[in-house]
């Protein structure tokens, strides 16, 4: 097992898209070795739920490595005997609370007030994202080329970002459950939802709220909303069984079902301890806004920008980024005579096939990295 150490950075003065400047500190970590001309770095960008923990351990006693463990390390696809991983945690991550995340967000601290930005915080988008880490990359780090840019989900939208925004420093790109636009199917059903639901709970005070007195209830809700679209109905029938015998929920309507139960406890033990509302928001409306297209004439023109090789992974289930999408982004790419191609894989995990089944994939990303 690797053992890998959270680090951080800071922008002093980062501008954003919406016209804000402000200083932005992240945390990341990294596997494997530099080399000498700095030849082979890969940016591996996080999901919405994600960090920037995407393989190793911290200590051995972490009951479960990152996400991408499977992934990423010495032999596998990822192969950081051979490659030098970067990892950032997002802006506004939402697990804002958990001791291992690094970030700025709306719960920071606005130095030029000494209170908390709240809803003071700049509106921000996955670009400012990519901008953010080509900033810490280039002139940090002396990074000038990217071997791979790639992730799933909004770790994908950030990738998708970084070969548009500098095609010249990317060679590779790799996006899985992902795309350049957010379905609006997706963009009301998950994030505009869970910023509504969140607005409506009363101790959202719009967005100024203590730590022990916030919208946990609300928080919860979104969190639930999330994993409904997630994942598959047949993977949901499996995960969380009903009981067809049990009788309350017939005569009492405030009795949960079996269901209702476990679904309620599973988001609560995960929620209350390190996910935060005004990330939360602030994310989902990231997502929401992810058009590649944005300040372009089509995304045909904005596609044309990149010239890195490109692999789409797309899971057939997956109701967040349904593969259609991805298969008109790589045709587009194609007809403009680039090296695009797309791998479809099958598992009833849906969108999260992308964070936990790599098993599925991890032969063609290996190929694509040789």
């Amino acid at each position: 097992m690797n053992y890998v150490e959270k680090q951080s950075f800071t922008v002093d003065n980062f501008t954003f898209e919406s016209g804000k400047t402000i200083p932005v500190t992240l945390g990341y970590e990294t596997y494997g070795e530099l080399n000498e001309d700095k030849s082979n770095v890969i940016l591996v960008n996080h999901y919405f739920s994600g960090s920037s923990h995407s393989a190793g351990k911290y200590t051995p006693e972490d009951p479960l490595p990152g996400y991408w463990d499977d992934l990423i390390g010495p032999g596998k696809a990822v192969d950081t005997n051979r490659f030098f991983v970067i990892s950032t945690d997002n802006i506004a991550n939402v697990h804002v609370k958990n001791t291992n995340v690094i970030t700025t967000g709306p719960r920071s601290i606005n130095p030029e007030t000494g209170k908390r930005y709240g809803l003071e915080f700049p509106q921000f988008n996955y670009r400012d994202m990519a901008r953010i880490q080509h900033e810490f990359l280039t002139k940090q780090l002396g990074i000038k080329k990217l071997y791979a840019v790639m992730g799933p989900s909004a770790g994908g939208i950030i990738s998708i970002n970084w070969s548009v925004l500098y095609p010249e420093m990317v060679e590779r790109l790799i996006g899985v459950i992902t795309n350049s636009q957010t379905p609006v199917h997706t963009a009301f059903n998950v994030c505009q939802h869970a910023m509504r639901v969140i607005e409506l709970d009363p101790k959202w005070n719009n967005g100024d709220y203590e730590d022990n007195d916030g919208p946990d209830e609300a928080t919860r809700l979104a969190c639930q909303l999330m994993n409904i679209g997630a994942y598959t109905s047949e993977y949901f029938e499996q995960t969380f069984k009903r009981d067809s015998s049990e009788t309350d929920p017939y005569f009492d309507i405030k009795a949960k079902t079996s269901y209702e139960k476990q679904l309620y406890e599973l988001i609560k033990n995960v929620s209350s301890v390190t996910v935060d509302a005004s990330h939360w928001y602030y994310t989902s409306r990231a997502t929401m806004l992810q058009d590649i297209a944005h300040d372009f004439h089509s995304l045909e023109e904005v596609l044309n920008r990149i010239t890195a090789k490109v692999l789409m992974v797309s899971c057939t289930s997956d109701m967040l980024f349904p593969t259609v999408y991805n298969q008109q982004m790589v045709e587009i790419l194609q007809n403009q005579g680039k090296d695009a191609r797309l791998y479809k894989i099958e598992s009833m995990k849906g969108h999260m096939a992308g964070v936990f089944d790599t098993h599925l994939f991890s032969n063609q990303v290996a190929e694509f990295l040789s």
